[in-house]
């Protein structure tokens, strides 16, 4: 089993090239969920909704063993010193020594990040990396020999490694994570040439994982999925501005975190929410979501951890600026799952079941899949 992930690699884009993994025949989208790869991956990986894993978005509220609790002190500092190169350096290292999961402090105010909390401390593709068991875990209980590529390991040189692996044959599942298609697409959008040369990459790489296994002996079961879709960006929506006029301070009567399409809110004054609520009610390109939103989609935490009032953006509009950087992007995700260019992508040289249409159901499809490979191991059919 040769299992791809390629980061943004959406139903929509895949399917505007027929020419596209012409391998993998058995193929149709993957609902994916509200928000980020922060909430979508662990969701493929364990099967479980954002309010179970509690992974969703990649800042939270601080708690008492937040990351950041020693830092209140930087607002202290100059401003040209708090957001600056050298400051910004110290702080990768020095979180960096207690967080194995991805991160990034973006453009997050610095005198502010005490306030808030990275949920992912763990690495998320290993064993044990998330609070509840996941598809790493199964493979380990198992017994089966595997191995695994993600962020860490540049993409050409994954690439590689599995190819050289798949000849050798000593594995029977191999993992294959990648993020490049997923910049390519925020720096160019879904018509850049650099993101059209990524997908012709992959589909002659699946042509080459098959031919490598076959050298060495075996029959390559390939599979292709991705954890969102993404969306080209038509508008620049200054949220942060609506909200500059009003006579409620964020740090004193609230707190807040903007996301790149939502802004999450946590209150101190019951007058500033209502104040705020109104004014974002009056932005056009956007809604605040309902309680039976976030529990329809899975992110209904009971404390709050990740806001207490969550605006969210129209698919298309970009909120500018953000804490997730100042300058506009060609395309996004992290916008409503039900827009048609959000999904996922699921594709593969094997049937796929007509009930596996969600993300969150990938994790159990490979396990049976697992379950299919030992049988076919046994009956003599190729696979070891």
């Amino acid at each position: 089993m040769v299992v791809v992930l390629v980061d943004a690699m959406g139903w929509t884009l895949a399917g505007r090239d027929p020419a596209f993994a012409p391998r993998l025949a058995e193929r149709r989208p993957l609902a994916t969920v509200l928000g980020f790869s922060s909430g979508a991956l662990p969701t493929a990986f364990t099967g479980r909704r954002a309010e179970e894993h509690g992974r969703w978005l990649m800042y939270r509220r601080a708690g008492p063993d937040g990351v950041f609790r020693d830092l209140a002190w930087l607002r202290w500092l100059p401003a040209r010193v708090r957001q600056s190169a050298r400051l910004t350096r110290w702080l990768e290292r020095r979180v960096g020594r207690s967080v194995r999961g991805y991160f990034n402090l973006y453009e997050v105010p610095r005198g502010e990040l005490h306030e808030f909390d990275l949920p992912e401390r763990e690495d998320i593709f290993t064993p044990g990396g998330l609070p509840c068991e996941s598809l790493w875990d199964v493979l380990e209980r198992r017994g089966i020999a595997w191995r695994g590529w993600n962020w860490r390991t540049p993409e050409s040189s994954a690439r590689a490694e599995c190819l050289a692996e798949l000849e050798r044959g000593r594995h029977d599942f191999l993992f294959l994570y990648s993020a490049v298609l997923d910049a390519h697409l925020h720096r160019e959008g879904s018509r850049g040439a650099s993101v059209r040369a990524s997908l012709a990459e992959w589909s002659a790489w699946l042509d080459a994982a098959a031919t490598a296994a076959a050298r060495g002996g075996r029959e390559a079961w390939l599979y292709l999925c991705s954890d969102h879709g993404m969306v080209d960006v038509h508008a620049a929506v200054d949220v942060m501005g609506r909200l500059r006029g009003l006579p409620w301070r964020r740090g004193r009567d609230y707190l807040a975190f903007f996301d790149s399409t939502m802004a999450r809110f946590w209150w101190r004054a019951p007058r500033a929410r209502d104040a705020v609520l109104a004014a974002l009610a009056a932005e056009p390109r956007g809604r605040w979501l309902a309680g039976a939103d976030l529990a329809r989609e899975g992110a209904a935490f009971a404390d709050a951890r990740y806001g207490e009032d969550v605006f969210l953006l129209e698919p298309g509009a970009l909120m500018v600026p953000s804490y997730m950087g100042g300058s506009p992007v060609a395309a996004m995700h992290g916008y409503d799952p039900g827009h048609p260019d959000m999904a996922g992508l699921l594709a593969s040289t094997r049937p796929l079941p007509a009930d596996v249409t969600h993300l969150a159901q990938l994790r159990g499809f490979l396990e049976r899949e697992l379950d299919a490979l030992a049988a076919a191991a046994s009956h003599g059919q190729g696979a070891a």
